[in-house]
């Protein structure tokens, strides 16, 4: 399953259909065929760079902060990898734009809000070198303070159905309480909370790492509506992955 889904991820690059629907565009030989093809292709291009588009999309599905109740104290939170990669050459970790991931349970843990950081993600890679992010993340926790014995590895879960069935076995295994908070990226978190409570370990929501900024009084512009942003083509890729993702989770 895993090497199935990336596999499938591969042809979640909207950048790929551009460039294959030019391809079509290029090779089609009735006229007025290729001049409906090319009208369909403008429109996806138009589509897949537009970030007023992209941004409604998210407002209908990234999760929005979700502050925790007054008062209330976890008895762990399970943190999912994909917020850093280690640098061989610096022998250092290397942040992301979801370094939110790694941080955010820092402060959560010196306020007092969680007792436990559980860290679970191995290797994403499908071929060497599997190096697995929970182990390198624990050693920063470790170098910003956070005592050892506070800190459980999982780091063989390669994915978010992983991350659930090993955390899981983790929480019974070391026989942890059940106020669970789960911290991952808001895009990442509806797809993320569905598969852990489907296996039964029920959790509160921690989503950080917005794209969606959401203020009360949205401004936009000419560019937001007409003019192409490359980085809209990188939310697209991401929030079609989570699509798909819990579409696969629903089966």
């Amino acid at each position: 399953m895993f090497i199935v889904s990336k596999f499938v991820a591969i042809f979640l690059n909207p950048l790929l259909w551009i460039f294959v629907g030019l391809f079509f565009v290029w090779r089609m030989k009735n006229a007025k065929k290729r001049k409906y093809v090319l009208g369909l292709w403008i429109l996806m291009c138009f589509v897949l760079t537009n970030a007023f588009v992209l941004e409604k999309c998210l407002e209908r599905y990234e999760m929005p902060f979700r502050p925790i109740a007054e008062g209330k104290i976890y008895d762990c939170a399970i943190v999912l990898s994909g917020a850093a990669g280690y640098d061989s050459f610096s022998r250092s970790l290397q942040f992301s734009e979801a370094a939110e991931r790694i941080t955010e349970p820092i402060l959560l843990y010196r306020n007092g809000r969680v007792k436990k950081l559980i860290i679970s993600g191995g290797s994403a890679n499908v071929f060497p070198p599997y190096l697995k992010e929970a182990n390198y993340i624990r050693k920063f926790w470790i170098q910003m303070g956070i005592p050892e014995k506070d800190i459980i590895v999982e780091s063989e879960a390669r994915n978010t159905s992983e991350n659930a069935k090993y955390s899981k076995e983790i929480i019974q295994k070391y026989n942890i309480g059940k106020n669970r908070l789960l911290i991952t990226s808001a895009l990442h978190m509806p797809r993320s909370a569905k598969i852990f409570n489907s296996l039964g370990l029920i959790v509160d929501c921690y989503p950080v790492d917005f794209k969606l900024k959401r203020i009360k009084e949205t401004s936009y512009d000419f560019t937001t509506y007409f003019m192409p942003k490359t980085s809209a083509l990188l939310g697209w890729e991401a929030l079609l992955h989570e699509w798909v993702g819990m579409l696969a989770a629903k089966i």
